[in-house]
């Protein structure tokens, strides 16, 4: 695809604002767009400043790297230090083809099958491509196909899939973040109500984690390039409010849990298993004092099990509890009147 001038090899360094220009071009010229006026202009760009040439030959040696895989291999900036931009160009050149096929996304997806659980409720659901997804308590989401992308859209709740691999790119859009993957299995969570609005859990196979894009500009300067973070089998991404994401690695069996109809508990405060426990019943069960929250709590309980749970933890700290409406009230004997 390079023109006739740029058949040669030049060892000019580029800059940075050349080579953010070069991946969006290199993006452009690829998409289902291109056209002979866009050609124009990219030959016009490459006339403008040698440096042009030498980012347009840099990027287009990526992109012939690059641009079948879905995924770049890039670590999240919690595991690794900034690095240069020469060394984002091969993972930028990649998230920008991500923006793209989000764009072309928007252009082809309509509609789209809902599917949607109670409180309580768990759903098992088998695609056309034999994708099986579990959809959790209190979940909703869409399912779009068209013949060149899979798309899900978590709009709240949890769930897991496992997705069947074949050519087209499988894509979960869960807040202001995409998971795209090929092949793999994995868990979201889209949560708006708590601190952590987004967790995505690898279990096998490979995913990466990105905002979504909603435009791809012409040129695009290096800082407007979105962080893309790849998870290794065993890994959970948390995305917080105003911090940056975290990377841990989790025990898998108690992060499924409630894909066999239960909830682990191990070492967490009693606060978070009553919130986690909540989820699962239209029965609250309600710490009466802030106290109580800090107390640590352990153990497997079935979901939905707000009466167990509550005599449980009742039990091992001599609280008192007391059933009011659709509440489970526990409260310390000392304050008790």
């Amino acid at each position: 695809m390079s023109p006739a001038s740029a058949e040669h090899t030049t060892s000019r360094p580029a800059s940075e604002r050349a080579c953010a220009e070069a991946a969006a071009w290199v993006i452009r010229l690829h998409g289902p767009e291109r056209n002979p006026m866009m050609e124009s202009g990219w030959r016009c760009w490459l006339r403008e400043h040698p440096d042009h040439l030498a980012a347009w030959e840099q990027a287009s040696d990526t992109w012939n790297e690059t641009h079948d895989i879905p995924i770049a291999l890039v670590h999240p900036p919690v595991r690794e230090p900034r690095r240069s931009f020469k060394e984002t160009l091969k993972p930028a050149l990649v998230t920008l083809a991500a923006a793209a096929s989000v764009v072309a996304l928007a252009l082809h997806f309509t509609g789209g099958t809902p599917f949607i659980t109670a409180i309580g409720e768990q759903r098992s659901i088998t695609l056309d491509d034999g994708t099986r997804i579990e959809v959790n308590t209190d979940s909703r989401l869409t399912v779009q196909y068209d013949d060149r992308k899979r798309k899900i859209s978590l709009q709240s709740g949890e769930a897991y899939f496992q997705v069947a691999p074949e050519h087209r790119p499988f894509i979960v859009v869960a807040g202001d973040h995409k998971i795209v993957a090929l092949g793999t299995t994995f868990t979201v969570r889209h949560d708006q109500a708590t601190g952590s609005p987004l967790t995505v859990t690898l279990i096998e196979g490979r995913v990466a984690v990105e905002p979504v894009a909603t435009n791809l500009l012409p040129a695009v300067p290096p800082g407007a390039i979105p962080a893309v973070t790849v998870l290794k089998p065993g890994e959970r991404l948390t995305v917080r409010a105003k911090t940056a994401a975290v990377v841990d690695a989790p025990a898998i069996d108690k992060v499924t849990s409630w894909t066999r109809g239960q909830l682990v508990f191990d070492s967490v405060h009693l606060g978070d298993a009553v919130a986690e426990l909540n989820r699962y019943s239209h029965i609250k069960v309600v710490l009466a004092s802030p106290e109580l929250a800090q107390l640590p709590a352990g153990g497997i309980f079935r979901a939905g099990d707000s009466m167990s749970f509550s005599r449980a933890v009742s039990e091992t700290y001599n609280l008192i509890l007391i059933r009011r409406g659709d509440e489970i009230i526990l409260e310390s004997a000392q304050r008790a009147p």
